[in-house]
Parts: structure tokens; sequence; C-alpha cells
């Protein structure tokens, strides 16, 4: 009997982006991607975004070497050997090389950390909702049918219990959720859909030090805007957790809505911590 066809899985379709694809699986690839148009869009996202990371970082290579890395390199052994004129134009080779390594581990993690600055965290939602809210067949990973096996596995790949709100009071269905390569921590995405096909995302990672949080501080509640290519960003920082809200929609509906999800995980978060303290 002949065995069934491996899945297309994320992987595959990052592998195949960066040029990076197994040979054995380029093939199946490439027929995929012809006759399902969601996975082809899928990959032109992906592509999109590779080259907007580019013209983001290309700018940084054109900048002068530091002039502290200068003086670095002329110590009196370096100024006195000829042979040592080089390290300059090695420098910027260098940061080249690793600009370069760095962009493809970026398109798993859709974005580089800048410090970890709240604008950076709105930005890589924003990206990975539109990236996922684009495809139609397969958004997530696991669908809202079975929520519960998906919350509890997305609170063990987390190490941080997540719940997924209950929007259906502002019209707005869960579909499903699944996990999303970050840049140093897993990220959970839960996927909400309208009866007009709008679809929303809120994110959830654990450490908040990489979504703007003091440091050695839980974090604040704050609620933080950004928007980034028409995907609007709700996103603060709740305990040890970063939060954010993406969806197309106006700032004064999504910040309804993030308001809900807001008061309704606080809720959630003081039902589990009820038993503690008793």
């Amino acid at each position: 009997m002949k065995p069934a066809a491996q899945p297309i899985e994320d992987a595959d379709l990052h592998a195949y982006v960066d040029g990076q694809l197994a040979p054995e699986r380029l093939a199946a690839v490439d027929a995929a991607l012809l006759r399902e148009p969601e996975l082809a869009a899928r990959v032109a996202a992906l592509r999109e975004l590779n080259a907007a990371l580019r013209d983001a970082l290309d700018p940084i290579l054109a900048e002068p070497i530091p002039e502290r890395l200068l003086a670095a390199a002329a110590t009196p052994r370096a100024r006195s050997s000829a042979g040592r004129r080089w390290l300059a134009p090695l420098f910027a080779a260098a940061a080249t090389l690793l600009i370069g390594l760095g962009l493809g581990w970026t398109m798993r993690g859709m974005l580089l950390e800048e410090g970890g600055t709240p604008t950076t965290f709105a930005r890589q939602a924003a990206f990975t909702h539109a990236l996922y809210a684009a495809d139609v067949r397969r958004p997530v990973e696991v669908w809202a049918n079975e929520e519960k096996s998906l919350v509890t596995w997305l609170t063990r790949r987390l190490g941080h219990s997540v719940h997924a709100p209950d929007l259906n009071a502002l019209g707005y269905a869960l579909v499903g959720g699944r996990l999303v390569a970050g840049n140093e921590k897993p990220t959970a995405l839960f996927m909400y859909e309208n009866a007009d096909k709008q679809r929303l995302s809120l994110q959830v990672r654990k450490d908040a030090r990489h979504v703007g949080a003091p440091a050695g501080g839980t974090g604040d509640t704050a609620f933080r805007y950004a928007v980034e290519n028409g995907v609007g960003v709700f996103y603060w920082v709740d305990d040890e957790c970063g939060y954010a809200l993406s969806g197309s929609v106006d700032r004064s509906q999504l910040l309804a809505l993030a308001r809900v999800v807001y008061g309704q995980l606080a809720a959630l978060d003081a039902i589990e911590a009820a038993p503690a303290r008793r």
C-alpha cells in the first residue's frame, strides 16, 4: 500500500522561502503550491516579509563602523603591522555575515528583537496576524471544537497558564489556535472571526521583558497601540506575560475588544489563584 503523503507544514514553507528545504521535500512543496492557492498565498506573504526585513536592515550595512570598534582594532601592535590593515573591512564583512545569518532565523521568529522594545512586539504581532489571518484553509493548528485540548497544549508549551477569551458577545467566535515560533520564547496565538469573515488574533508570550516590562518587575497593564501595514495592535503586559490583540479594525473597536479580553483574563487568573490563597 502506498504510504500517505506527508502534509506540508509551516517549517516546510519557511525552509522553502529561505532556500533551505531538503531536496526530497522540494517537489512535494512545489506541487502543493500549484494545487493549493492558500499555501501559495502564505509563501508570497513570507517573501514579502523577507523583502521588508531586508529593506529595514540594509541601511544598517551602509552605516560606518563605530569608532569604538576601530579604536579597539587600532592597538599599537595592529598599527605596527601592515598585515593587520584588513581589520576594518573584516568588521564590515563579519557584520554582513551575521545579519545575513540572522535573517534566516528572523523569518522563523517573524521579526528581529530590537532590545525587547514594546514596538518590536507589536510589529511582530501584526506580521504574524497578517500571515495567518490570510490563510483561509488552515489559519490554526487546533480548531475551536477542541478548545480544551488547545488551551492545555499551549499552557504546557508556554509554561504558563493561558486562556481563550470568549468574544461571542462582541460578534467574534473562536476559530482555534496555534503555537508561533518566537525569537526566544514561543508565542500562543488564538484566532477569532466575525460574520463578515474579519479576523482578530490574540497572541500571548511569556517573559514580559520582551514586550517592554520594567526589568525585574511584573510589568504594567497600560494598553499601548501601534499600526503596522494596516493591522492595528493593542498590546500590554500583565504579570509574567505580554499580550497583543491584532486586527484590521478601527482603533476604538479594537480597544473595546482589548478591554474585554483583559477583563476576562484577569477574572480567570483570579479564579485560578484563589485556591492558592486559602
